[in-house]
């Protein structure tokens, strides 16, 4: 074989070479687009699911935020209330690994939100006629839970490229939310000022041992 045979055969080689590394690596991209492509659909499927949920969430929010208890008029300690608690169903064994890690964490801390505001409701000892402000409680709670998820909502709209809930021009979640925080705000702070404007009463009993402080505050 003459020297240029040899430098063509050569040639030929390394072009051969050269056109299966470019299919490898064709190949291997595909795999890779393949993969990313599902993953995003895979990710976008788990943030409309968790959109869909949350949405529901809030709507309950709403209702209980604004919910009055009505009194039974010959036993004013019976009374009763037009909403139920509200229920987050997020989906099942979903791989939260899919969505960006922070609004993961957020998404999967909404039940322990939930879940703590219902303990904490569940812990006050109602009594008449003030029921310890348990209807006062349960709708700031809730306007603050519903307003939170209304926020998250958005953030995983954003950030998936999902279009926002729709909802009728008469109903404005977002500000009925706003307004009861703020009526709540206002009632806590009218509370601690007839708190801080109310005296003790003089005791009638006569101190033991010269002491004047009542046996709380004796003790402190």
């Amino acid at each position: 074989m003459s020297p240029f045979d040899s430098a063509l055969l050569l040639l030929a080689g390394f072009a051969v070479a050269a056109v299966s590394i470019g299919v490898v690596v064709w190949v291997v991209r595909g795999i890779d687009r393949t993969r990313v492509t599902q993953h995003g659909d895979a990710a976008r499927d788990l943030a409309m699911q968790s959109v869909l949920a949350i949405d529901d969430f809030v709507g309950a929010c709403y209702i209980v935020a604004h919910d009055f208890p009505e009194y039974d008029v010959d036993e004013p300690e019976n009374f009763f209330l037009h909403a139920d608690d509200p229920v987050l169903l997020l989906p099942k064994d979903a791989d939260w690994s899919l969505l960006d890690r922070e609004l993961s964490d957020e998404i999967r801390w909404l039940p322990n939100r939930l879940r703590n505001v219902r303990d904490a409701l569940e812990s006050i000892d109602i009594e008449p006629p003030q029921f310890n402000d348990l209807f006062e409680h349960r709708q700031d709670d809730y306007a603050r839970l519903g307003l939170r998820g209304m926020d998250l909502v958005e953030r995983i709209c954003t950030t998936y490229q999902l279009p926002l809930p729709t909802r009728p021009d008469y109903y404005n979640p977002r500000k009925g939310f706003v307004s009861k925080i703020r009526e709540m705000d206002e009632f806590w702070r009218r509370r601690v000022q007839s708190a801080g404007q109310v005296r003790d009463e003089p005791s009638n009993v006569t101190p033991l041992f010269g002491r004047t402080a009542a046996p709380e505050t004796a003790l402190t």
